[in-house]
C-alpha cells in the first residue's frame, strides 16, 4: 500500500501533506507502513502513527516535516523506515 503512495507523482504527494490535512496522511501513512511491515514492522512507526491521528499538533509537525522531506528526498524518511 505504502510503495503506491510513493509511485504517484511528487506534486500530488507535496499536496497531499499540507497542513490542512496532511496530519492524516502522515498518520495513515505511518501505520500503513508499519503494516506492510509484517513482523518487522517497527512498532515505534504504529505507535506514532496513532500519535499523529489522536494529537492533532503533533500531526501538524509531522505534516511539515513529511512535506519537507518529500520535497527534498522525494520519500517520507522519519520515523517511516
Amino acid at each position: 500500500m505504502c510503495d503506491k503512495f510513493n509511485q504517484l507523482d511528487k506534486i500530488i504527494r507535496i499536496i497531499l501533506f499540507i497542513p490542512i490535512w496532511g496530519w492524516l496522511v502522515s498518520g495513515i501513512y505511518r501505520i500503513l507502513k508499519f503494516v506492510d511491515g509484517g513482523n518487522n514492522g517497527n512498532i515505534l512507526t504504529l505507535i506514532l502513527g496513532i500519535l499523529i491521528i489522536v494529537i492533532p499538533i503533533i500531526g501538524l509537525i509531522f505534516s511539515i516535516v513529511d512535506l519537507v522531506t518529500t520535497i527534498t528526498s522525494d520519500k517520507v524518511t522519519f520515523f517511516a523506515d
